[in-house]
């Protein structure tokens, strides 16, 4: 689920080119077993005495898991999808009013739909601003259509100013008193606050107002849809939360609005199966790699990475030279790297060394794997490979920084007791603890304060301009994602059998019913 979380939502495409023969690169990556793991390597002490994390058996039947299945496949249902595809593209087109226009816009997205409408989605917010440049007199006094056109147009790249909240203070610079009775604005202005910016006041005073206000909302007195869709925004941000569980949720809650849009829902109904079945096949295949392997990994991978590096037969995906250059340099650097990262993590805990956060954070952003992920996730997600976007991939640049920060830093808040109870090294709430003398509590907060302010860092990084292109960027903010999913609770991917089960199964396993 993680691998494909992160390059959510271009599953399509990817699943579509893991199957074209016509593309070297790609099709050699989907053959798993073009190189044979031997066993070369003998003198492993067997003596030798490693620390268990004693994660619990898998809940997944290698049986089961072989047998998923759908009956949404792309052959039977490739008629009716595209023509109910062609009818959502006309009512995107067609024109409306921009708060009708952003409403639908931000149901599309929601309902897990944008990557099959990029073109159309941003015409069709590029209209929203064109309509509504005239000092925002469309939006000028209501909370819920001023907040929400500041989410749509800062995720589609336009930099909204914050100062349109300043309509919503009163005399002495707070948000309004008043305001508290708008739950439907107050709903808006939470979400869009998380995609604030650093040193954005405004931005961060709306978070807290927002948040404050929405958690002091007497759900009795709210309607039963309103008050789910407060529960949902306080146990995570919409800007937080995975493409793909997020549709599954959505496709729930809007079928209970009033004013939903039947077509739109029953394609996105349709489009969430049809993916599923493509994802079950993809998982199918996983099960079907030698599994007696897995076992003997630590012994094998050496193996078979000088197996990878020295070859020059059909797997010479990594081996080709990409216009003049050699990739396998920059894989031996990212690699080599990361070892280091885990040998200096080995010698704090063998010496009891307890570094200070931010010796900790500078050498955990590699050891937790981000990097070395994010840098094969470029060659998964990239038609046309460039010298110069490996060169600035591999000096991590801050949008690969900040997705890394975010998974070490959930990671910690999530797993950190139990991993210190099996015996490894201080994590980040620690470290802090030890700076500062601050109890777990606070140190937790500090940790968390940290999670807001990389989003933020994050969210100007997609401003930016780069040498590479989609979906590598949305790959960044989607591992960050991953791991919001992941650790929410605790220890998501050691410790399965909870919120990541019931995720697994919505996506992978239950089709949504269609009437």
């Amino acid at each position: 689920m993680a691998a494909q979380a992160i390059f959510s939502p271009f599953s399509n495409r990817l699943s579509s080119l893991s199957s074209n023969s016509h593309h070297p690169r790609i099709t050699n990556f989907a053959k798993p077993f073009l190189v044979r793991c031997l066993n070369s390597v003998q003198n492993i002490d067997s003596a030798t005495i490693r620390r268990s994390a004693n994660y619990v058996p898998s809940f997944w039947d290698y049986s089961f898991v072989k047998s998923l299945n759908s009956d949404y496949t792309e052959e039977k249902y490739a008629e009716r999808y595209e023509k109910m595809k062609e009818e959502v593209r006309c009512l995107i087109r067609a024109a409306m009013e921009p708060l009708e226009r952003l409403e639908l816009i931000d149901a599309v997205q929601r309902l897990g739909l944008r990557y099959q409408f990029e073109i159309e989605i941003k015409n069709a917010v590029q209209n929203v601003v064109n309509q509504t440049s005239d000092q925002d007199a469309l939006f000028h006094h209501d909370l819920h259509s001023t907040s929400l056109r500041f989410r749509i147009l800062r995720q589609h790249g336009f930099h909204v100013p914050q100062e349109i909240f300043d309509r919503f203070k009163d005399e002495s610079g707070h948000f309004k008193a008043d305001l508290c009775n708008d739950v439907k604005g107050l709903l808006s202005l939470y979400e869009a606050s998380f995609f604030g910016l650093e040193d954005e006041n405004t931005i961060d005073d709306a978070k807290v107002f927002a948040t404050k206000h929405l958690k002091d909302v007497n759900e009795a007195e709210l309607a039963p849809l309103m008050a789910r869709k407060v529960n949902h925004a306080l146990d995570m941000p919409l800007h937080w939360r995975l493409n793909r569980v997020e549709a599954r949720w959505f496709i729930d809650t809007y079928r209970e609005e009033t004013n939903k849009n039947l077509l739109l829902l029953e394609f996105a109904k349709l489009d969430f199966n049809m993916v599923q079945s493509i994802h079950q096949k993809e998982v199918r295949k996983l099960a079907g790699w030698d599994i007696n392997e897995i076992d003997r990994l630590p012994e094998n991978i050496k193996t078979c990475l000088l197996a990878l590096f020295n070859t020059t037969n059909e797997i010479g995906y990594w081996t080709i030279r990409e216009k003049g250059f050699n990739i396998i340099p920059y894989l031996s650097k990212v690699w080599a790297t990361l070892c280091k990262a885990y040998r200096k993590e080995a010698r704090w805990f063998h010496s009891g060394y307890k570094p200070t956060l931010k010796e900790y954070i500078d050498n955990a952003v590699v050891s937790i794997a981000a990097p070395i992920m994010l840098f094969y996730a470029y060659f998964l997600t990239t038609e046309n490979i460039s010298k110069e976007a490996l060169d600035y991939i591999y000096d991590l640049p801050s949008i690969m920084r900040c997705s890394s920060m975010l998974l070490r830093l959930t990671n910690d808040l999530g797993t950190s007791s139990d991993e210190l109870a099996r015996g490894d090294i201080v994590k980040s709430i620690q470290c802090y603890m030890n700076d500062t003398g601050a109890s777990e509590e606070i140190a937790r907060e500090y940790i968390n304060g940290l999670v807001h302010q990389t989003w933020k860092t994050l969210n100007k990084d997609m401003f930016r301009d780069y040498p590479f292109e989609e979906p590598f960027i949305s790959a960044c903010p989607n591992l960050g994602r991953t791991a919001q999913c992941f650790y929410q609770y605790g220890d998501g991917h050691g410790v399965p059998q909870h919120w990541t089960k019931d995720h697994l199964i919505s996506l992978l396993v239950k089709p949504v019913p269609i009437d």
